[in-house]
């Protein structure tokens, strides 16, 4: 009976809880008997496409609106004006402010428009509220009545600048559109400046087009983009006509083919359903950014409702275009709904307006109307917050708070044709899914970096590898190489003719390293060499002169990096070593061969030999002085000496004394290995020394920049400076000397003095300093696009060892490992004091060590022996000294007799 009727209150409750949520619900349905019309103008572009799906979006966003909310007190009443000029808007907006008395405007369309509409609700206090300019430059601050739904160009930049970044592209060309009525490059163009700067991403070119450019424009314009080295391309543009136009002529022109990489802003990834379907095939391959639409059922019934309102619409010319909605719609109907939340809050029927009065004039711009009703339902807006169709709705400092951006990738399968491929936070980076309501962040990967984060993408050319960002445009199949003529060291270029056809072989070191070079580049060119020569088949002139005169694509030989020559040309990274170099003859230096013993140690080293040769025999004659007494001091300090030269075996009778002996010995025998060794070395090498440290009179290779060195750095006169243009004639000059019509001294760079010294390397040799230069390298027109991927060619065939191998082939083994930059005649090849240190340590510690034991010793036994009594006979203990030490002095004694008597004896025998 308990359990019934417990069921029954049961029951009783859960009905009247019902009725009572019922009653709610009719309450709230029910709608208000006498709502307040609040006025808000509509200033729209009604006859374009966008200002047909803006103004629909809007009538239906009304309608769903006041259908949730029939119990709201207020009611909003479009006041819509049509406005295609920058004028008629600011008409419409003064008309709307002063005639209708609107407590708000949406619109407007353009940012021409929205600059003027901005000012006039400024100075009346009526918020304008625009859905569809993105421009970064109204701020809160200036602009306090403007009010942006929609999301700044900030946000989408930091996004497009972490991709270019991430994808390792250094340099990009942006195509924007500058109409009228559009977003003006001033404007857009500084922010994506200053974005990219930060980023330390170059703007290789900008391009601007408009709406009513010819296709012959747009044609010319693309194919400039051919002839630069840049391949990735930003395009902004809000019309989905010119966005047609642009890639359809990009792909004509060959500029969407593989190896190129598209990036397109949310201006037109947001209008991609109003792109037709070739339009979209022609696009294969374009990533874009665009702000992230949660999937929701609202969207979703939204859909399918605004494709039925779009069927009955008598308006082809307007919604021809118009496949799906897009999120310019599903701004306009959130911001209705956020102004219609705002408005409710104001209670609008105690507020009066009152009219600004003016005497100097009575135009309407100086005699506008006050809204004080403006400043409160400006900040009911901005605190305004829900879960629209677009996605969370949040203001923050006049603008759309960023949300989630999607990355997209434009895959041309017909329709939308897009997929996305992954999502980009401001505060954690990249992801490849986004964390959802239920979820969280559950099972979602942020990162800083693209690669494997983001689903695979499709690149132009049906590439899934990524754009490297650049190309060597304009190059064709030939490079036309310019390399010089010269006379000797062909070593390094060497330009034969073949018969009398004029047609030439070129070959050398510095040729087979370009080859190399360009065999690594990741596209196939093919150089063309040809000779700067003249009519005759000589040189047509110097180095200087074939840089100056760069009439090819590049010029390659065993040309040096200057700065002069910096100005008129680009160079590649040095292929070989850089410096000018002395070269003079070698003579044997006989002075110093007669004290050459004395060489493998230095003086402070010989000094403490002998000093420790000492010590040790001080150390010797102490420990010895119970065992010898008689022994001289003079004969023990020779002690050390003596061992050395007659290691007799009783030398010493003392234990300690001998392991100071063998602690000696030790030291001695790797004292005197070093000394051999270096002696050795000394010896082999030879001591050479060069034949003047001042040339009066130096040679230098014919054509070279090296004679500046002589007359500008070491002030020689031009008429002792004398030029040779083979290695031969540095022989025969150097051989003779000045005073014979030769030189003192040859000057020269590096890699000519290796190869010379690897002929002649036994009678010269380096001398002096090393005058610095930038090395060979490879050089371009100014601006060329071949010098930076020759560069990085350079580093990895240097890195590979190719250019070893090279060296090898046209100058022998033994040219890699000989660098004269060394010089053979070491100015300080002996030994030190320092070199021994830890050895002269550990036989210091270790003589110590014998004298401190034997000592202790010695003081054990004696003090054993004066304390020992004989117990038996009772006796008192001796006055002699009855110690081990005098055992050992007198079976020493008595061993040294009898060696002494059996000496004689045989001295005795001998004699007779």
């Amino acid at each position: 009976m308990g359990l019934s009727n417990l069921f029954l209150y049961l029951l009783l409750f859960d009905t009247i809880l019902l009725l009572l949520v019922s009653a709610k619900n009719e309450t709230s349905r029910t709608p208000s008997k006498h709502p307040t019309v609040i006025n808000v103008g509509l200033i729209l572009d009604f006859n374009s496409s966008d200002g047909f799906v803006a103004d629909s979006c809007i009538s239906i966003a009304l309608s769903d609106f006041y259908t949730e909310n029939l119990h709201y007190a207020t009611r909003l009443a479009l006041v819509p004006k049509n406005s295609n000029d920058v004028l008629s808007a600011a008409s419409a907006a003064l008309e709307l402010v002063n005639a209708d008395q609107v407590e708000a405007i949406i619109g407007p369309q353009y940012y021409s428009q929205a600059k003027f509409v901005a000012e006039i609700g400024g100075k009346s206090q009526v918020p304008i509220i625009s859905f569809s300019v993105t421009s970064s430059s109204f701020r809160l601050t200036r602009t306090p009545y403007f009010i942006q739904t929609t999301l700044p160009d900030s946000s989408q930049l930091k996004c497009v600048t972490s991709l270019v970044q991430q994808f390792g592209w250094s340099e990009i060309v942006v195509l924007y559109q500058n109409d009228a009525e559009g977003e003006p490059g001033n404007n857009f163009i500084p922010s994506l400046t200053d974005a990219f700067q930060q980023a330390s991403i170059q703007l290789s070119y900008v391009i601007s087009v408009s709406s009513s450019d010819s296709v012959s424009n747009i044609k010319k314009e693309l194919k400039q983009l051919r002839g630069i080295q840049t391949r990735v391309f930003l395009v902004h543009v809000t019309s989905p006509d010119l966005a047609s136009r642009i890639f359809s002529l990009a792909n004509e022109v060959g500029m969407m083919s593989k190896g190129t990489a598209w990036i397109i802003t949310d201006a037109l990834s947001n209008s991609l359903s109003s792109l037709n379907a070739p339009t979209i095939e022609l696009m294969e391959g374009v990533i874009g950014v665009r702000p992230y639409v949660p999937k929701s059922e609202n969207l979703e019934n939204f859909r399918i409702r605004w494709n039925k309102f779009l069927l009955l619409q008598q308006q082809p010319a307007l919604t021809e275009n118009i496949s799906d909605v897009n999120l310019f719609c599903l701004r306009a109907y959130d911001t209705v709904w956020a102004l219609a939340t705002a408005v409710e809050k104001i209670q609008f029927p105690g507020i009066n307006r009152s009219q600004e009065k003016s005497n100097a004039s009575r135009d309407p711009i100086t005699n506008m109307t006050i809204s004080e009703a403006g400043p409160g339902l400006v900040k009911e807006i901005l605190k305004t917050r829900f879960l629209g169709l677009s996605g969370e709705f949040k203001m923050r400092h006049g603008q759309l708070e960023t949300p989630v951006l999607e990355i997209i990738n434009i895959v041309g399968n017909g329709g939308n044709g897009d997929r996305t491929v992954g999502y980009w936070t401001p505060e954690r980076g990249f992801s490849r899914k986004i964390a959802s309501a239920d979820e969280g962040d559950h099972g979602v990967v942020y990162s800083n970096q693209v690669d494997g984060v983001l689903k695979p993408i499709i690149w132009p050319g049906e590439s899934t590898k990524k754009p490297k960002g650049w190309d060597v445009p304009g190059m064709g199949l030939k490079l036309r190489v310019g390399v010089p003529k010269k006379t000797g060291f062909t070593e390094f270029v060497d330009v034969q003719d073949i018969g009398n056809t004029k047609t030439y072989n070129v070959t050398g070191f510095s040729i087979d390293v370009f080859i190399a070079a360009l065999d690594s580049l990741p596209f196939k060119i093919v150089p063309e060499f040809i000779p700067f020569v003249n009519d005759s088949g000589g040189s047509n002139g110097t180095y200087n002169d074939l840089v100056d005169k760069l009439s090819y694509e590049a010029l390659v030989g065993d040309i040096t990096i200057r700065a002069e020559r910096e100005g008129t040309a680009d160079f590649s990274l040095p292929y070989s070593e850089s410096g000018v170099v002395k070269v003079v003859r070698a003579e044997p230096d006989r002075l110093k061969n007669m004290w050459i013993f004395l060489k493998p140690l230095s003086w402070d080293l010989w000094l403490t030999v002998v000093l420790s040769a000492i010590s040790i025999g001080l150390v010797l004659h102490v420990l010895e002085r119970r065992l010898n007494p008689q022994r001289q001091l003079g004969m023990l300090v020779l002690f050390p000496l003596a061992a050395l030269a007659f290691p007799e075996r009783n030398i010493v009778g003392n234990s300690w004394a001998r392991f100071v002996l063998v602690v000696w010995l030790f030291m001695a025998y790797i004292l005197m290995q070093s000394y051999t060794a270096n002696l050795s070395s000394i010896l082999t090498v030879g001591q050479l020394r060069p034949s003047t440290d001042t040339p009066s009179c130096a040679g230098y290779q014919e054509g070279s920049f090296v004679k500046e060195i002589l007359t500008n750095w070491l002030k020689l006169s031009p008429a002792n400076c004398y030029s040779y243009s083979s290695m031969e004639a540095y022989d025969r000059a150097l051989s003779l000397g000045c005073k014979h019509g030769g030189v003192d001294a040859i000057y020269d760079e590096i890699p000519y003095i290796k190869l010379f010294l690897h002929k002649y390397g036994s009678k010269y040799k380096m001398a002096g300093a090393t005058y610095s230069t930038g090395g060979f390298g490879f050089a371009f027109p100014t601006g060329s696009p071949l010098s930076k991927p020759i560069s990085e060619a350079i580093l990895n065939v240097m890195e590979k060892g190719t250019i070893q191998d090279i060296e090898k082939n046209y100058f022998g083994p033994g040219y890699t490992s000989q660098y004269a930059g060394e010089d053979l005649s070491r100015d300080s090849p002996s030994l030190t004091t320092y070199s021994f240190a830890g050895l002269f340590t550990i036989t210091a510690f270790l003589t110590l060590l014998a004298l401190i034991c034997s000592e202790c010793s010695f003081a054990i036994s004696s003090y054993r022996s004066r304390n020992s009594i004989n117990p038996a006979e009772d006796v008192p203990p001796k006055n002699e000294q009855d110690s081990e030490g005098v055992d050992e002095i007198l079976e020493q004694e008595e061993s040294h007799e009898q060696e002494v008597e059996l000496t004689n004896a045989n001295n005795d025998h001998g004699g007779g």
